[in-house]
Parts: structure tokens; sequence; C-alpha cells
């Protein structure tokens, strides 16, 4: 069967030299751009999330992954743990091979576009669709979103441009099932497919065997990802292989579960920093309902749009999303982008995508790397080995994390009860060390805490059962002001500990000052034999920092 073939839209002719001079300046831009991005590679602020993923890659390695979906990207990643770099230069590699994902959307969307435009026309949508701000911040990130954009954009493309054959069939099945595997927002993308299909249907001369074929294919797509699942709960204890069951719960309650358009801070900042792109995108909608298509070219276009109305209801719609649902709709706005280019010319439309590019490159602070390394060198040479540590999302990546990654959604169920809290944590293991790298953990620890959104147990655990060792960094111990009175305490490691200040009694026995006792886990006695004031601090013998801690948290907004 033919794939999608009919008039395509054009811009006016053109003498030929024009054509190439025109071609070779939107490649010149392009490459500027690409080589703008790779730069962004290796010197953007690494986001939270992007260490939480890669602390999943230790998991993996270490044996401890309990995830069963989503998790494509950890599982095809493994490798990097295995790098002899710390864990900003693991994140690097994990970025070049995300960039390269989106080199190949890139692609995926201009052979989408040339089926529906011409050459002049099509090279423009993976340009505005790169140039576009949240995608040019975060096509490469280290997120499952790169690869499954790939993967999904492939699929569309062998839905779009092949013949539909059996070898056809059969990749676009195995590239839904590993797009569905890696991410269950995949699912996003179905007006996309459902409407390319219909379109596909309308245009064979055997409509009938065609849906058939390709409602084969969605139900071998449907076999894979079932086999998928299976194969990766094997390799889950039996006791944690209701993984799956929760994470397709957890995404259905992303949908909707803020009201609409519950990140609309983030729609304003992605038109205001794609501009070209929103217009192009507010031109191709008037341009679709007008006639010069035949009706079943222009469902599939809407179609390939329709996908971004999920700004509308899915919680998760933060800058990093748009990178993944903005591609399909790169390929629909064609006729917009052919109106723009009519009206300005292709080099203009790609040279002020140029300038958005550079601007958002200047502005990208480049020291907050510094920082973040600064704060990773200074756990590891307190701590040589991994300990159990509570901070925002998994910062040291090969150290067993014992709290929640408090994203927004993590917070919500912990405070709901449906994860572990701060205090049964430790009570299952020993947990030394607290790095308080984000605005909740900053704040409870401060003058201005305890942070509301700690349950008020957890805070009183974190505010009393840590002292500030260097910035960010808490260790296990405790402080008794003057006068305090005997009391029971609770300790969140087991080990050895120094007592400064006033001698003290503690479970019974006399401590004098500068003495070290060894002290369990959990719940001790204190009774003060002086007035002043008294402190045990874990290990006695934690090497002292070797430079100014960092002033900011070491983590940006998106």
């Amino acid at each position: 069967m033919n794939a999608v073939r009919a008039t395509r839209i054009r811009l006016p002719l053109a003498p030929p030299a024009d054509v190439r001079r025109e071609r070779t300046a939107v490649l010149a831009v392009f490459t500027a751009i690409l080589l703008l991005q790779l730069e962004l590679v290796f010197n953007r602020p690494i986001n939270w999330d992007e260490f939480w993923h890669l602390s999943l890659v230790h998991t993996q390695d270490q044996g401890r992954m309990t995830e069963v979906l989503q998790v494509l990207h950890i599982r095809a990643l493994g490798w990097i743990a295995a790098l002899p770099l710390d864990e900003i230069g693991q994140i690097r590699v994990a970025r070049l091979v995300m960039f390269c994902c989106e080199a190949f959307t890139l692609c995926a969307i201009y052979g989408l576009a040339r089926l529906f435009a011409q050459a002049r026309i099509a090279l423009l949508a993976p340009l505005l669709y790169l140039s576009a701000g949240n995608v040019f911040q975060h096509g490469m990130s280290f997120r499952a979103d790169p690869l499954v954009t790939a993967l999904l954009m492939a699929a569309l493309w062998l839905l779009a441009a092949s013949r539909l054959n059996a070898r056809a069939l059969a990749g676009m099945a195995v590239l839904l099932a590993l797009a569905m595997f890696a991410t269950i927002k995949a699912a996003l993308y179905a007006p996309a497919f459902a409407m390319l299909a219909w379109h596909r249907i309308r245009q064979s001369d055997r409509p009938g065997n065609l849906t058939l074929q390709l409602a084969a294919m969605a139900a071998l797509a449907a076999a894979l990802l079932a086999a998928l699942i299976a194969a990766s709960q094997a390799y889950v204890p039996p006791t944690l292989t209701g993984g799956a069951a929760d994470t397709v719960k957890t995404s259905r309650d992303m949908l909707l579960a803020e009201g609409l358009f519950p990140r609309w801070p983030y729609i304003v900042l992605t038109i205001g920093t794609a501009p070209i792109f929103a217009v192009a995108l507010a031109a191709a909608l008037p341009a679709l309902r007008r006639g010069g298509l035949v009706s079943s070219r222009r469902l599939a276009l809407a179609g390939l749009i329709l996908p971004l109305l999920s700004v509308a209801f899915y919680r998760n719609a933060f800058p990093y999303y748009y990178a993944f649902i903005l591609a399909p709709v790169a390929v629909g706005m064609v006729p917009g982008i052919a109106w723009l280019a009519r009206r300005y010319s292709a080099r203009t439309v790609a040279f002020g995508c140029l300038i958005g590019c550079v601007i958002l490159s200047a502005i990208t602070p480049r020291g907050v790397q510094d920082d973040q390394r600064a704060v990773l060198r200074e756990v590891h040479r307190l701590f040589p080995r991994p300990v159990g540590y509570f901070d925002f999302a998994g910062m040291v990546s090969a150290f067993p994390k014992a709290n929640v990654f408090m994203s927004t959604w993590g917070q919500t169920r912990y405070r709901k009860g449906e994860t572990e809290s701060y205090a049964q944590a430790i009570v299952r293991r020993d947990v030394p060390l607290l790095l308080t790298n984000n605005n909740v953990l900053m704040r409870n620890q401060s003058d201005a805490g305890p942070a509301w959104e700690l349950l008020p147990a957890d805070a009183a655990l974190l505010r009393t059962a840590y002292l500030q060792h260097w910035g960010p960094i808490w260790i296990a111990g405790r402080r008794f002001g003057p006068g305090s009175a005997a009391q029971d305490f609770v300790l969140p490691s087991a080990g050895p500990y120094r007592l400064q200040g006033a001698a003290a009694e503690i479970d019974g026995r006399r401590i004098e000052p500068g003495s070290t006792v060894n002290l369990g886990r959990g719940q001790h006695r204190f009774v003060p034999l002086g007035p002043g004031e008294t402190e045990l601090r874990w290990e006695s013998n934690l090497p002292r920092p070797m430079a100014p801690a960092p002033v900011d948290a070491p983590f940006k907004d998106f």
C-alpha cells in the first residue's frame, strides 16, 4: 500500500539559485542551534530529576531496582554506572545519548513533514521544534522523554511513509510497545496515531484489509508490552511485583489530579520562549479549516496537533514535557510554517529561531554545576563508602536514598501515607547523612522551620537528630541546650559519637567531654551533668571541610 502521497503544501516558485541559498542558510542555522544545545549538554545546570534518574541507574546496578514500568531508559543506560566519572560526568554522558535520540526525532519530524509539504517548508518544521525554548533547554536532558519521543516519532513516520507491509507493521508494534514500556504517557500520542491511521485507510484501495492489519498491529504491540512487563517482573523480588499496577495507578492519577491547566505558568513560559513556534501554530489552525487540502490530510495534520491539548489536564506538564509533546505538533502545523515562510521568507524565520536560542543560551547559568560538584565532592570526601541519606532527589547516586523522591507528586503521596515516612526509614536502616538540597529541607532546618510539607514527627526528627557540618551537609547528632532537662532522644544512625561541651549521662553511662561513645540507632536517654550545652556528633573523625560551602541551593528551577 502506498504511503501518504498527495499534492504537498508549497511556497511560490523561486529561481533554483535562490532556493539553494535559502537551504544553505537554513541548514547553517540548524547546525548553529545544534552546537549551542550541545554546549548546554555539558554546562547547563543539572536538574533534580536527572540526578534521580542517575540514582535509579545505580540502584539497578546494585540489584535494588523495584520499578517495572517507565524505566526503559534506566535499563538501556545501565552501563553508565560503571564509568569512572562522578555523578555530573555520568549525567553528561547520558545527556549525549539523549542528544542522539533528539537528533533522530528531528529527522523523523522532517520525514513526516516532507509527506505534507515541499522540502523548503519541511526543513523548517524540525528547526522550529529544536528552537522552541523548552525543547532547546530540555530536549537532550537525561529523562525518558527524548527516548520515547524518538520511538513514537519513528512509529508515526512508519505509519505515514511506509507501504504498511508485514515488516513495517511489526516494526511499528515493537516501537509502540517500547514507547509504552518507557512511559505510560506515550498514550497521549493516541490522537496522532488515530488520525494518521484514518488518513491511510481513507487513501487505501482496500480499506477493510488495512483496518484489520492495523488492528492486528495494535494487538501485537499490546502483547509485546505485556511480555516486556512480565520479563521485567521476573527480575523484581516477588514481594515487589505490584510495582507495575502501582505505576499504572499513579499515571492515571496524573490526569485531572489538579483540575484544568494545572501548570499554566509553564504554558505561558513555553509561548514566551518559543514565539515563532507559537505564531506558526496559531496560523496553522485556520489554515486547516480552509480548503486546499484533502479532508483526510487535514484530519491527519489536526491529529498531530491534538496531543498538545494534554497540557490542559496533565499535571506533570513541566517545561521538559514540551520536548515530548511538541514533536508531532511541529509536523501538524506545516500550513502555519508555510504561511510564515511566505510572509517573511524561510531565511528570516530561521534567523529568528537562531536569535531566540542565542538569547536562551546566554541567560543559562553556567556556575550551578560548579556548586553541584562542590557538594558532591565534599559528600564523597566525608563518606568514602556509601551510607543511607535523606535528600531531595537522590543527588548522591551510588548511595541508598532513604526517603521518597520529593517531587510534587512524591510529596503528595508521602503526606497521604502512601510512602515510607522519615521516622519509619530510620527504623529500617542507618541514615547518618541529611542533604538539605531543596527549599523544603532547607526551610525545615532553618529558623523558619519546621516545614509544613513534612509530617510533624518527621520535621521534628530532622531538626533534632542532625547537626550542620558544611553547607547543605548535615550529620547525625544531637545538641542539648544549656539547662536542658533529662529526656529521651532518637539517633538516626548507629556508630561512634563524640561528646562535646558539658558532661552527660547517656543511657546510664557517664560520658566526659571529648570522649567517644558507641550508640545504636533509635531511642536513648540523656541526663545532664552540668549547666552548659552538650553536643553529640556522629563519627568524630570526619575531615574538616576543604572550601566554603555554596551560598545557594544546588538546584535551580527548570
